[in-house]
Parts: structure tokens; C-alpha cells; sequence
């Protein structure tokens, strides 16, 4: 299921399928199975995008400020990406992982 854009909304939002867990407890699973890896980004200047918050860091962008983990809209498209591929699934608030992930979706 990929993410819908709601047409009544002006603004670009998505609705994700809802995941049994934070994103930040299913980073570390999805990094030491080889699903994703950490995306540095280099530090933003002023003048800061709406939402800029320099005092929450992204572990999926490397401790990058501005934003968190749990509000990171790259890493929740990857997780979908993930769903939506089958390469990522849940049993309960287990995230289960195929043995072998495509080398498209880990470099993307």
C-alpha cells in the first residue's frame, strides 16, 4: 500500500500505513538487517526550513539536526517502501524481514 495523498489537503501529506512500534525502535532493526543504511546530511544554514528544530536529531540521518527520528518523512518513505515491496512485514510489534533485500531499496 503505497503512501495517499488526501486531495482535500493543500499541502503535500501523506498517510502511512501505520507501523506496530516508533520508528526510531525499528532503525536499528532495519540497519543490522541490512535494509537501510544511515544518511548523512550535511548541516543546514539559516535561513531554516518551517519546522527546523535544532535541538531534536534523526539517527536515520545520521544525528543530523532539525528534526527526529520519529518525524523523519525520508526514513517513513523508506519503511513504506519497504511494506510495500514485501520486503518488510510484522508479526505482532515483531518487524519480520526477507532473508535477501534488492539492492535497489537499500541504496535508494
Amino acid at each position: 500500500m503505497t503512501p495517499q495523498r488526501n486531495p482535500n489537503q493543500k499541502n503535500n501529506f501523506f498517510h502511512f500505513m501505520p507501523i506496530p512500534m516508533t520508528y526510531i525502535e525499528l532503525l536499528p532493526n532495519l540497519i543490522s538487517n541490512g535494509l537501510v543504511v544511515v544518511c548523512p546530511l550535511k548541516p543546514l544554514q539559516p535561513l531554516y526550513p518551517k519546522g527546523y528544530d535544532a535541538n531534536v536529531k534523526c539517527d536515520y540521518h545520521g544525528g543530523a539536526a532539525g528534526h527526529s527520528t520519529q518525524r523523519c518523512l525520508s526514513f517513513k518513505h523508506k519503511v513504506q517502501s519497504l511494506l510495500d515491496a514485501g520486503w518488510l512485514s510484522f508479526q505482532e510489534d515483531t518487524p519480520t524481514v526477507m532473508e535477501y533485500a534488492p539492492a535497489t531499496l537499500i541504496n535508494e
